[in-house]
C-alpha cells in the first residue's frame, strides 16, 4: 500500500548518466529511489521488499536477464513495472520490459519513458478496489509484544496504517480485523512494506482463504455501494 499514490523505484544501473538522468525524472515525478549498482544486489534488495517500478540499465549479462525474469514471473500480486534501457539490438532481448529506452538516453527519452512506465503503475495501483476505514486494534508482533495501531485503508493486497508505536520495515504484526456492516472479523498477518512518520504500509503475508474471500467479497460490496450513480 501506498499513501496518496507514492510510488517506489528501484533503479540498477553503474552508468553515472543513467542514474543522474533517471534520477531527475524520478524526481519531477515524486518516485522514491532506491539505487544499486548490479543486478545481483538488486535481487538481493527485491527479495525484501516490494517496489513499484523497476528501472533496468539492460546489457544483456545472466545477472540482468535472471533479474528480469524473476521480477516478470513472480507470483506475487502486484508485480512492478519494468523498464529496461538498452543500446542497439539489445531490445530485443528485453521484450519483456513493459517499457523499453534506447540509449543514448536523452532527458527527453528518460521523461517520456517514465510517463508510460507512470500510467502503467497508477493503472494497476487503482485496479484493486481500496476502501478508507478506521479501526483501531491491537496488532502482536513477532515477540509476542501488542501494539496499538489504526487501520486507515485496506485492499485485497494490504492496508495502510497509523501508530504513534516505532514499527521497522519488515516487521510482522498479526491482528484481528472487524469491518464495517459484517458479521464476521477477519484474521491476519501483514509485513510492513514502508514507514513514513507516523504511517506505515503493510501486505499480506498470511490469511485464510476464507477471509480472503470474505474480504474480497466485502470490498466488492463497497466499491459498488459508493460509485456515484450515473445520470
Amino acid at each position: 500500500m501506498t499513501p496518496e499514490m507514492v510510488f517506489e523505484c528501484l533503479v540498477v544501473s553503474d552508468d553515472i548518466q543513467v542514474l543522474s538522468l533517471m534520477n531527475c525524472a524520478l524526481d519531477r515525478l515524486s518516485i522514491d529511489v532506491e539505487r544499486c549498482a548490479n543486478a545481483a544486489r538488486g535481487l538481493e534488495l527485491l527479495a525484501q521488499r516490494d517496489v513499484d517500478l523497476v528501472v533496468c540499465d539492460y546489457k544483456g549479462a545472466p545477472g540482468e536477464i535472471k533479474l528480469l525474469n524473476g521480477v516478470l514471473t513472480s507470483d506475487r500480486k502486484r508485480k512492478p513495472t519494468v523498464i529496461t534501457i538498452v543500446d542497439g539490438p539489445l531490445g530485443e532481448k528485453s521484450s519483456g520490459a513493459h517499457v523499453v529506452i534506447r540509449k543514448p538516453l536523452t532527458p527527453e527519452s528518460s521523461a517520456q519513458g517514465l510517463k508510460t512506465a507512470y500510467s502503467r503503475m497508477v493503472r494497476e495501483e487503482r485496479r484493486a478496489a481500496r476502501c478508507a476505514i478506521m479501526r483501531r486494534v491491537l496488532a502482536k508482533n513477532k515477540h509476542g509484544e501488542l501494539i496499538p495501531i489504526t487501520i486507515t485503508d485496506i485492499s485485497e493486497h494490504g492496508v495502510g496504517l497509523f501508530s504513534k508505536h516505532k514499527i521497522d520495515v519488515g516487521e510482522i504484526l498479526s491482528f484481528d480485523l472487524a469491518l464495517s456492516d459484517a458479521a464476521l472479523s477477519i484474521t491476519v498477518q501483514a509485513r510492513l512494506l514502508w514507514t513514513r512518520y507516523s504511517l506505515a504500509g503493510a501486505d499480506f503475508e498470511r490469511m485464510s482463504d476464507a477471509d480472503r474471500r470474505f474480504l474480497h467479497t466485502w470490498l466488492v460490496s463497497r466499491v459498488k455501494r459508493d460509485r456515484p450513480s450515473k445520470i
